[in-house]
């Protein structure tokens, strides 16, 4: 079935390269060469400046003007914080540059300030461009002080409530380690979706969404060295070359990271059986972990004519990841010590991950456009846990060995159809197949051998539709998506299962702008699948009284949103409801013989009211940026019997302070504040994190170094207590993420990374 969607879709694409019209295609640009986003283009009649037609200009700067007779008449092109710019269309040559809008005073010229943050339709825009943000080295640094966004505390960024969010990369969808191999002076603008419409994958809670810059044709070349130094060292290599001509970019990339980490990981488990209270305390447990990685890809992209582009990507990535466990598990039963044990535990993990995409995308009038991709991802990776439990001068010793295969077959079709100025409708599917096969063999007791098979087919189609009408815009939406799930027990077939889903995601907004102020009223159905790994029902062995598995049988949970949004200035607020039924969330089992199993489970449903707050400005060399955060939960769990409340909010306070001097030195300084609080079945207590960053650029930005201090207060530790079933859990995960780093940067004609194709098959990526 799927083969016939996406020859169907390949024919419909083809079939609309019959439609067109007269039209007239350039570039608006800034006094530096840099294209100018979303320019308004408007074409006037002679001799009395009637309207015509009119569009506004892309991320880069490009824009396709449709009329009848487009060499007639006058241009006039116009943006905010730039002067108006009028031109005869007969004389126009393909590209027309505007000055940035100044005021002089009595000998002093003051230039207005565009501010950094704008709401537009709902989505949160941050402006990089120009701004001190493109001044960071590392794109998670500049995106965890965007409104709405936050370090974790494994050292990676989320949007607050939010969790990770879905990547778009000029307008394809990417991988979270795609976005890592841009640098922020690469990026034009971000914008950030918290409520994300139907055109998007119904999974996913909230949409990134980042624009590059292009400059000159010609050569670049990026170089960059980082050296961490915290418990252990870490650093890391990159090299990135680009070329550009008019119609032809070629572009090559290389990462060798060496990572190297210490882990404190203490547990401890308290497991009510009736009368009994069995205890299990893991006080010291710790990792040593060694992670390699290569990561590289290589891409073309072509433009047939100005109207049609295609190219192709191929990447893949080597990880081999060592962690070396130590801890001792002290056992007891109604407080009586029974028994303890030194564990060591020895893990070897190597995956490889090769993925390909074809592309072409077209306008075939200014009415039309369309955007093909196909994409092909295999994923192998191979497992081997060795484990040794000493106790009373017994020894245990077990190994466990496994290997999984995943291949992902996808093809996406999306068309935009512009029946009229202010009006836009979006329309198209996207079909995927993903096969996983896994193996697993040990020779612990507890845990039984497993071979199974997985298969997934998922088609989706919608539609959408916006419209302006004076200070007002609309939009609205809906996607369907079917989704077919086979799990085949290769050992025992009566674990075989089928099953079968219909989904409906209905969205609609409505925004108003006037006098500066902007607000937004949404509304959002999304999904969340459950990831590979919590599909499967492998068996992970941890100790002789403890191990974890998947479960087969989990269901995809849906969440519906409504969310309000406000902007002026250096003001932004938002704040939102979500409901979301069949949660997905960690659970415990037990066993004969007090083991307990780690496993996944669907819970009813969940409940939020959050909001978020931000306001920044400039004064003088200070640019400061704070950003307020409430999350309130509603959520209830069986614990021994009884229904337990997780009620208590969780808050965020991020305070990011940059400092521009003279000679090219920033000085950065970035303080948070989290409050702890309930995350589902889990609370939290509090935390907080200070980073400072001090750079200096030389050579006209060339080369640029970088002295920063992580987690200056070795504050980030996450200390967690669950309670649920007959289980209360504690835990504190101390990543050590504090350290000094120092990082070189060269760049020669510096370009940006811009392929042009979409991934297809990036939300299924992102659950292996």
């Amino acid at each position: 079935m799927m083969k016939r969607m996406i020859f169907t879709a390949m024919l419909l694409h083809c079939v609309c390269a019959g439609i067109g019209a007269d039209s007239l295609t350039g570039k608006v640009t800034d006094e530096a060469h840099r294209g100018v986003a979303y320019a308004n283009v408007v074409l006037l009649a002679l001799p009395d400046s009637v309207f015509v037609a009119g569009t506004v200009s892309d991320a880069d700067g490009c824009f396709t003007l449709e009329a009848s007779a487009p060499g007639e008449g006058l241009l006039r092109f116009s943006c905010l914080g730039y002067r108006s710019c009028t031109v005869p269309a007969s004389g126009f040559t393909g590209e027309v540059t505007l000055c940035e809008e100044s005021v002089r005073l009595q000998g002093v010229e003051v230039v207005a300030e565009r501010p950094v943050h704008q709401l537009k339709d709902g989505a949160l825009l941050t402006r990089v461009e120009g701004t001190t943000l493109s001044q960071y080295h590392r794109i998670n640094d500049m995106l965890a002080v965007l409104p709405g966004m936050t370090f974790t505390v494994s050292g990676e960024v989320e949007v607050f409530g939010l969790g990770t969010p879905v990547i778009y990369i000029n307008n394809r969808k990417a991988r979270a380690d795609e976005l890592q191999q841009l640098t922020p002076q690469d990026i034009r603008s971000v914008e950030l979706i918290t409520n994300p419409g139907a055109r998007y994958d119904a999974e996913g809670k909230a949409v990134l969404k980042v624009y590059t810059l292009r400059r000159d044709d010609g050569h670049a070349l990026l170089a960059e060295h980082v050296s961490e130094q915290g418990r252990r060292y870490s650093d890391y290599e990159t090299l990135r070359y680009d070329y550009w001509n008019r119609k032809l970019h070629v572009s090559a990339y290389y990462q060798y990271a060496d990572y190297r980490s210490v882990v404190n990981q203490p547990q401890s488990h308290e497991l009510a059986l009736g009368d009994s209270l069995y205890l299990y305390r893991n006080p010291d447990q710790g990792d040593r972990r060694d992670t390699k990685q290569h990561t590289w890809y290589a891409n073309a992209d072509y433009e047939l004519t100005a109207r049609h582009v295609i190219g192709a990507k191929v990447e893949g990535t080597h990880t081999r990841d060592y962690t070396f466990r130590t801890g001792s598990l002290a056992y007891g039963w109604s407080h009586a010590p029974l028994a303890e044990k030194d564990i060591d535990n020895d893990y070897l993990n190597r995956t490889d991950v090769y993925h390909a995409n074809l592309f072409h995308n077209a306008d075939w009038s200014n009415r039309l456009s369309s955007a093909l991709n196909l994409d092909f991802v295999y994923n192998r990776n191979r497992y081997r846990q060795a484990t040794a439990e000493t106790s009373s001068g017994e020894w245990l010793e077990t190994e466990s060995r496994g290997k999984g295969n995943l291949s992902i077959a996808s093809g996406q079709l999306a068309f935009d159809y512009r029946p009229a100025s202010g009006v836009q409708v979006g329309f198209g599917s996207d079909v995927s197949r993903v096969h996983t096969h896994n193996e697993l063999q040990s020779t612990a007791d507890n845990v039984a051998a497993s071979l199974y098979d997985e298969d997934e087919v998922r088609a989706a189609a919608f539609a959408d539709v916006s419209a302006e009408a004076g200070s007002f815009s609309f939009r609205a939406g809906v996607r369907y998506e079917y989704m077919q799930m086979k799990f085949r027990d290769r050992l025992d077939a009566s674990g075989n299962l089928t099953r079968r889903f219909h989904n409906v995601y209905p969205s609609a907004s409505v925004s108003y702008k006037r006098n500066g102020w902007s607000q937004t009223l949404s509304f959002s159905s999304r999904t969340t699948r459950p990831s590979f790994r919590q599909l499967s029902n492998a068996v992970y062995y941890s100790n002789e009284f403890m191990y974890q598995r998947g479960n087969p049988l989990l269901l995809p949970a849906t969440a519906y949103k409504l969310e309000w949004s406000i902007s002026h200035k250096p003001f932004y607020f938002s704040a939102s409801y979500t409901y979301e039924k069949n949660h997905l969330s960690t659970c415990h089992e037990e066993e004969a013989g007090n083991r307990i199993i780690s496993t996944f489970c669907n819970y009813r449903r969940i409940q939020y009211l959050k909001a978020t707050q931000n306001i920044q400005k400039t004064f003088g060399i200070w640019h400061p940026s704070l950003t307020l955060g409430i999350s309130q939960p509603f959520f209830k769990v069986m614990y021994r019997g009884e229904p337990l409340a997780y009620h208590s909010p969780n808050c965020t306070a991020a305070l990011n302070q940059q400092f521009t001097f003279r000679k090219d030195y920033l000085l950065s300084v970035y303080y948070a504040f989290y409050s702890g609080g309930d995350l589902g079945s889990v609370s939290i207590r509090p935390y907080q994190m200070l980073n400072l960053e001090l750079q200096k650029d030389f050579f006209e930005k060339r080369f640029s170094v970088s002295l920063k201090a992580y987690d200056l207060l070795h504050t980030m530790k996450f200390r967690e207590e669950q309670r649920e079933g007959n289980l209360r859990f504690t835990q504190t995960e101390d990543y050590q993420l504090w350290n000094f780093s120092v990082s070189l940067v060269f760049r020669f004609n510096q370009l940006k990374n811009t392929y042009r194709g979409k991934n297809s098959s990036a939300s299924d990526m992102e659950r292996m």
